[in-house]
């Protein structure tokens, strides 16, 4: 396996608290990883072949030293993208232009915003606080800088059928990619789980609205993840713990951002604190029991079916963290072949296409 993207949660403080947040991010967190050793990451992460850092939190732009972590990162030949709301501070002040600016001149690759609708009270009621005018001022100001800027849709029972409405305002700003994100029930997620989760109608229906809106919007790519294989719109590749790892504020490891809050005990090799980046990366617990339940073959049930070939079985994290270990060669929790007695989202919708998405990311 070579590292190819490292993510890192700078912080646990947040202006916002977001009601799936699987961080559980908000004003009076202080949990944080040291500039010394994120600094320590960078410069590991460069000798193991990584091209990408992911900063991420919390809120990284509270964190006063992002644009030197941002400038370390390009001396080392790293390009880095940040994970934000938008605000720069509690009082959810827009990052500026100027700020973006700097950002740019440090080296930043591209910014991504989390929307959750076109709807400003639906948006604000998923992040607690009224921060929709805050973040699309940002995000606007950040295409203004000539900084990168995307959008993160996580769909949920309230909100996911906003998502039209939201690439046609993307494409209104001069977004130029909307990442649709699978709800993952964990972190604060896990207790609006009941209430939240898609039901497999509501799946298929997210299905034909992703392929709607590629197809009303060509200028904007709408991407579904490796997460959302199992609609049938296209293949991603995982890469959890394949050329990804994630390390959260409290400097622990992950294989994916949808493995968070999983732990597998491992006090050798469980944190870049006390080990080198190298030494986790090779000889962790946790990333190889996921690499070698990845590696496992399908179960009969999978194996027999002609949708596999697209799903590769669903999402590894869903199974683990919904049914436990020793899950990855059964369906995956939502899979809508085993539930619904349908094909796929293409099957029951077969006026789509779905063409896969060149260059894809997973998660």
């Amino acid at each position: 396996m070579k590292l190819n993207e490292l993510k890192l949660e700078l912080t646990q403080q947040c202006p916002l608290a977001c009601m799936h947040c699987s961080t559980e991010s908000h004003r009076q967190k202080s949990s944080a990883l040291s500039e010394q050793t994120i600094l320590r990451l960078l410069r590991e992460a460069a000798q193991l072949g990584a091209k990408k850092v992911a900063f991420s939190g919390g809120e990284p732009l509270l964190v006063p030293f992002l644009p030197n972590l941002i400038s370390q990162a390009a001396t080392v030949g790293i390009q880095s993208t940040v994970y934000t709301c938008g605000a720069a501070d509690f009082e959810l002040t827009p990052l500026s232009v100027p700020s973006a600016m700097k950002l740019g001149k440090s080296g930043l690759r591209r910014l991504i915003f989390s929307i959750y609708s076109a709807d400003p009270d639906m948006h604000n009621s998923i992040t607690k606080y009224r921060s929709f005018s805050t973040t699309v001022l940002a995000l606007q100001n950040a295409l203004e800088a000539g900084v990168s800027a995307e959008i993160h849709f996580v769909a949920m029972n309230r909100n996911f059928r906003d998502l039209l409405a939201l690439v046609d305002e993307a494409a209104r700003w001069g977004v130029k990619r909307v990442s649709v994100l699978r709800f993952v029930p964990h972190g604060r997620g896990k207790s609006i789980a009941e209430q939240e989760d898609l039901t497999v109608d509501e799946m298929h229906e997210l299905g034909e609205l992703i392929l709607v809106a590629r197809q009303t919007h060509t200028q904007v790519e709408v991407r579904a993840g490796s997460p959302y294989n199992i609609l049938g719109i296209g293949h991603t590749p995982c890469d959890a713990a394949q050329d990804v790892l994630v390390v959260n504020h409290r400097g622990e490891i992950f294989p994916c951002d949808a493995f968070k809050n999983v732990s597998v005990p491992d006090q050798e090799f469980g944190s870049v604190l006390s080990r080198s980046l190298r030494e986790v990366w090779e000889q962790s617990k946790y990333l190889n029991l996921v690499r070698s339940e990845l590696a496992a073959g399908p179960g009969v049930t999978c194996g027999s079916c002609e949708e596999f070939s697209g799903c590769k079985s669903g999402c590894l994290a869903q199974k683990v963290i919904r049914d436990g270990w020793g899950t990855s060669a059964d369906p995956d929790p939502a899979c809508l072949v085993q539930i619904a007695g349908v094909q796929s989202v293409n099957s029951t919708f077969p006026l789509r296409q779905a063409p896969q998405l060149a260059g894809a990311q997973s998660h």
